[in-house]
């Protein structure tokens, strides 16, 4: 579904990420993790296309998306992600976050709309109804008409992933979705990642700070340190490596 093969981006001489390269298969749940300022977000905005590498390739669902713009990774590639620091529209309803992604899959131009045909309204009620049986699976269909403003902090948490999802992807970026969350909200979003996976049959690259949330989640785990990919392995393989312990805990700790 995925594969990043060895990209770089400087930004005026800084080299935020150098000759990374991962992969991502069907159905598979990922880890990306790495000290603050690893390089962890940089690199999920050049495989969104925030930015563009200034050297390597990037393929997903077999696209190579060197010319591709940012609303062509969640059209054309079937991929769709969330944000480290949650990008609800605020001032609409739950139910409306939902709507303004399923558009994005809808099967009527211009005249349909202008003219009400009935295309439009069938359309139109296939999308809102697919909407609400997604707020449904996340219990937050009692709330479908809230501003998404008003929820609570992890059900806010809850509606961007859901609003990625509206947009049927094949594989799902998930920028430190546990941030902020206590203990128990954690635990249930654990539950709620394993689910999605199954529940969707797609792809996973989560980066996340929590190390318990991600050695319980993830098959297998990249690490960066410095825009370089020091390390990738099982769980158990990256929590016994000695560059991972280095760049967490310092040289001093395993000598």
């Amino acid at each position: 579904m995925l594969e990043v093969d060895h990209v770089s981006i400087e930004f005026g001489g800084l080299k935020a990420v150098q000759d990374v390269y991962l992969k991502v298969n069907d159905n598979e749940l990922v880890g990306l993790i790495g000290p603050n300022g690893a390089g962890k977000t940089t690199l999920f905005n050049l495989i969104t296309r925030i930015y563009r590498p200034t050297s390597g390739r990037i393929k997903i669902d077999g696209h190579n998306i060197r010319e591709f713009h940012a609303f062509d990774i969640a059209n054309k590639c079937h991929a769709a992600r969330t944000f480290q620091n949650i990008r609800l529209f605020r001032d609409l309803s739950v139910l409306d976050n939902v709507l303004v992604a399923s558009h994005l899959k809808i099967d009527y131009g211009f005249w349909t709309v202008a003219l009400h045909t009935q295309k439009f309204f069938d359309s139109e009620k296939r999308i809102r109804g697919e909407a609400f049986e997604l707020l449904k699976i996340f219990n937050l269909h009692e709330k479908y008409d809230e501003l998404a403003k008003n929820l609570p902090y992890g059900d806010q948490r809850k509606l961007e992933i859901v609003r990625a999802l509206a947009t049927k992807p094949k594989i799902l970026f998930l920028d430190e979705p546990a941030a902020g969350m206590n203990e128990s909200e954690t635990a249930e979003l654990l539950n709620l990642i394993r689910f999605i996976r199954e529940k969707f049959k797609l792809a996973i690259l989560v980066i996340e700070h929590d190390m318990k949330f991600i050695m319980g989640l993830c098959e297998r785990i990249y690490v960066l340190d410095h825009g370089q990919l020091i390390a990738e392995g099982t769980p158990k393989e990256i929590q016994n490596n000695p560059k991972v312990i280095r760049a967490y805990l310092g040289e001093e700790t395993i000598t």
